[in-house]
């Protein structure tokens, strides 16, 4: 997920609103507590992959995490043809 813009503030934001602890949905997600704290605080370099799945945890649209959403190829590069 390399090249998306995220508003990771939303991700924490909607978390708390749903009054979810970061070690509740990151049981029910399979991830570790500091993988779901890690997506809130802007360090996808360690979980990009995981974040499209936290994000459809909370009930939130990519798009309204990610800025540019549709602007980003999400096509592995080892995939494209030549």
């Amino acid at each position: 997920m390399v090249n998306f813009e995220y508003n990771f503030e939303l991700l924490k934001a909607a978390r708390l609103s749903k009054k979810v602890s970061a070690q509740s949905i990151a049981v029910d997600l399979c991830l570790a507590e500091r993988q779901i704290k890690s997506l809130e605080e802007n360090s996808l370099q360690y979980f990009p992959s995981q974040s499209i799945k936290y994000i459809a945890a909370l009930g939130l649209k990519n798009e309204d995490v990610i800025s540019n959403f549709y602007e980003v190829d999400p096509t592995p590069i080892l995939l494209k043809k030549k």
